[in-house]
């Protein structure tokens, strides 16, 4: 067991929620429609797997005209697994004259010169409100006029000088930060704060001498008076606060909201979850602008980190040996892995590690490239990033394959970058957004959905993989899927190396294992609460149906002759 064992005690990121150890005796004794399923085909065994077995059959005696080479963006890897084909070692120097010393693996964007790597990552809300903060945090809008703290006392101010910027950050960061939810607790404390104070002098003067209580507080709103967003605001805090404090006495609901209490703690929990969650420390680590694209000689080649273990089991399924009787049986073991760090599990990556590293993909031949799950907001000038390194990878041929999240989500609904879209009028035409399915046929519960925005479902539910220090390990999720659909699509390439990345899309969409009409049970959101629902699966997805590299090699092997 080598030195790393201890990378087992890691638990895996939300996107592969379930493990479990299996130790290499044990698997011995199950079938392998019961690990590495997605070999399997339901004909043969009952299971719908990718018929990764059958597609072997198919070509036997075909020539392998290439070792395709996988990149995977995301986490870190275990290069020196036992069941992966050996690596190159390290020389110290930068042959390949790119600037980045020993990256033949691969490339850390989030490591220092130093040789120290991240190991947590804000998200990009966060790192949105923290570059706004101070331009636009401060102001309190009552729909007509504009306010700040000033001299700890709530005052009318002119309206900022740039309205769109303004807009963007009021309407698009702060629901991605919940930092700018705390916030905005500080200016809602002034807004109530002033509003006692009003209030207050308001009944003393209309019921004097009288112990004031919630039947006089409701004369201070009155429906008929000029619109006062603010006042209505503070007028339900206050009367909530009765309930609170479980009176009907104005008193202690003056107290409570007059005296600044409010305000001391809006501050203190701001903080609070600023000294948590308001730095990731990458500029003391890896030292670069993050919102410069030309700032781009940083990171370092360590690769085996804290969170490993997803892209082992990743590579795993795309790359192991085949029947060497260690682990599961890889898709394609002839191909090359590249692993690209963006992201140590936690957190969301930044638009500038993930732009960079499809370019550093695609320059160095990378056939496919897997990307970390989508994501909800991509900042304008760097979503423009993402677009130029996707149609780069595009005019080069490399297909790019994104899982969704496991949010029970409609696509169609509310929009996740990547996706096809995204560049305006120009459809991405080598991109693919996948989500998991089990043996069983049927998708996986949590994942989002959408029958245009999500292109196929692929196995990646309780699959076994590798796993670090040459251990293996049953595990789940949507980054599986996307592993699976990138193993058949470098089994595509290996032996038609001179189809593009768009050209595989389309064969993999139009060879899928048909479910069309079928009905399943789905995962689905009501008011942000869990429930689930019946679909017929081509309401699901694009394809209407499951990965199958059998009938996609058939499909390739037609459209090349």
């Amino acid at each position: 067991m080598k030195r790393y064992f201890l990378l087992l005690a890691l638990g895996l990121s939300t996107c592969m929620a379930s493990a479990q150890l299996i130790k290499q005796g044990d698997q011995l004794a199950k079938k392998q429609s019961d690990l590495d399923w997605y070999n399997c085909s339901f004909e043969e065994d009952g299971v719908y797997g990718a018929e990764i077995n059958k597609a072997y059959e198919f070509l036997k005696g075909k020539k392998l005209k290439k070792r395709p080479i996988v990149a995977l963006v995301g986490t870190g890897l275990d290069i020196e697994h036992e069941d992966f084909n050996p690596k190159e070692k390290a020389n110290g120097k930068d042959d390949d004259k790119n600037g980045l010393i020993d990256d033949i693996n691969g490339w850390n964007f989030l490591g220092g010169k130093d040789g120290s790597v991240m190991e947590t990552l804000t998200r990009e809300g966060e790192r949105e409100f923290i570059r706004l903060k101070d331009k636009y945090a401060g102001y309190v809008f009552d729909g007509k006029k504009y306010y700040k703290a000033i001299n700890d006392k709530l005052t009318e101010v002119p309206a900022p000088e740039n309205l769109q910027e303004y807009y963007y950050f009021q309407h698009k960061v702060t629901p991605e930060s919940p930092l700018a939810g705390r916030y905005g607790g500080i200016g809602l404390a002034y807004v109530s704060r002033d509003y006692a104070l009003k209030f207050d002098k308001q009944m003393k003067e209309r019921f004097p001498g009288k112990e004031l209580t919630i039947k006089e507080f409701q004369s201070c709103y009155d429906p008929e008076a000029p619109r006062d967003s603010l006042g209505e605001i503070a007028f339900t805090l206050m009367a909530y606060g009765f309930s609170i404090l479980q009176t009907d006495k104005w008193e202690p609901v003056y107290e409570m909201y007059a005296s600044g209490q409010q305000l001391e703690g809006a501050k203190s929990s701001y903080m609070k979850k600023l000294e948590k969650e308001g730095s990731d420390g990458r500029k003391e680590i890896v030292g670069d602008n993050y919102l410069d694209i030309n700032d781009d000689k940083y990171g370092n080649n360590v690769l085996l980190t804290s969170d490993a273990a997803i892209g082992t089991m990743q590579a795993g399924i795309i790359g192991a040996k085949r029947g060497n009787g260690l682990g599961g049986d890889g898709i394609m073991d002839q191909a090359e892995i590249m692993t690209l760090r963006v992201t140590p599990g936690k957190g969301e990556p930044y638009l500038k590690d993930m732009a960079l590293a499809i370019r550093y993909a695609v320059d160095h031949k990378a056939d496919v490239i897997v990307l970390p799950e989508q994501n909800t907001f991509y900042p304008e000038v760097q979503k423009k990033w993402m677009i130029e390194a996707l149609l780069y990878a595009e005019a080069h041929g490399v297909l790019v394959i994104a899982p969704v999240w496991e949010l029970s989500k409609d696509l169609s609904k509310e929009t996740f970058f990547p996706n096809r879209w995204m560049a305006g009028t120009k459809e991405l035409t080598n991109l693919m957004v996948v989500a998991s399915s089990d043996k069983n046929g049927n998708p996986s519960l949590k994942s989002n959905y959408g029958a245009k925005e999500l292109d196929l479902f692929a196995p990646g539910i309780n699959i076994f993989s590798a796993y670090t220090g040459d251990t293996y390990q049953i595990g789940t999720g949507c980054g599986l899927a996307s592993a699976s659909v990138a193993g058949v699509a470098a089994l595509i390439k290996a032996y038609y190396p001179k189809l593009t990345g768009t050209q595989i899309r389309n064969i993999l969409l139009e060879s899928v294992t048909s479910r069309d009409g079928v009905e399943v049970e789905k995962g689905i959101r009501v008011n942000g609460k869990q429930a689930q629902d019946l679909f017929l699966f081509d309401e699901l997805c694009l394809s209407g149906g499951i990965l199958n590299a059998y009938q996609a090699v058939v499909a390739a092997d037609k459209l090349v002759k």
